[in-house]
């Protein structure tokens, strides 16, 4: 009987222990001060909107940083470790490029024969300008990019093959 009491123990003493060393491990992880609390007051204007980008919060029609900081408040405490994986995020977002297709060929071997995941891909057609204006396209890239989502444009201007087959059209031939 003592035996299995002991053993018991023994058992719930182990549980603890090694409780208590994943919980160092996730400590050691994340730092020491990521469970402190963070004054919204003391962040800048950049700062307090990528932590309303990383909550999934909109701040368009707040042009003030006192509105700003309102609604992160609003919204929750904010951590030291949010706060730094946020703007961990928003570094990566920052290095995202798009790939700018040359012709024909180099969309179809990165987008249709690789079929690798999702591409978002602006065509311009031949001597116009793009639909989507460069700032806004540069923003959606960053925001899709986060979701695994790869972009490219492609310029049918830069295509020869486009072109030629374009004049082909106008003149009646077909290639």
């Amino acid at each position: 009987m003592w035996l299995k009491l002991f053993f018991l123990l023994l058992y719930f003493l182990i549980l603890f222990v090694l409780a208590r060393f994943f919980e160092a491990i996730v400590w050691y992880e994340t730092g020491i001060f990521a469970t402190q609390l963070v004054d919204p007051v003391a962040l800048s204007f950049k700062k307090l909107k990528t932590i309303l980008e990383c909550r999934g919060l909109g701040y368009s029609g707040l042009p003030e940083k006192k509105d700003v900081r309102e609604l992160v408040e609003k919204s929750g405490d904010l951590m030291e470790g949010e706060l730094y994986s946020a703007l961990k995020e928003e570094e990566a977002s920052e290095s995202v490029s798009s790939t700018n297709f040359s012709g024909e060929m180099h969309f179809y071997e990165l987008v249709e024969d690789t079929k690798d995941g999702i591409w978002l891909v602006q065509v311009i057609a031949n001597d116009r300008s793009p639909l989507v204006g460069k700032i806004h396209w540069e923003k959606m890239v960053k925001k899709v990019s986060r979701f695994g989502i790869r972009t490219g444009t492609f310029n049918c201007s830069s295509d020869p093959r486009i072109l030629l087959s374009s004049v082909g059209l106008l003149l009646g031939t077909r290639e």
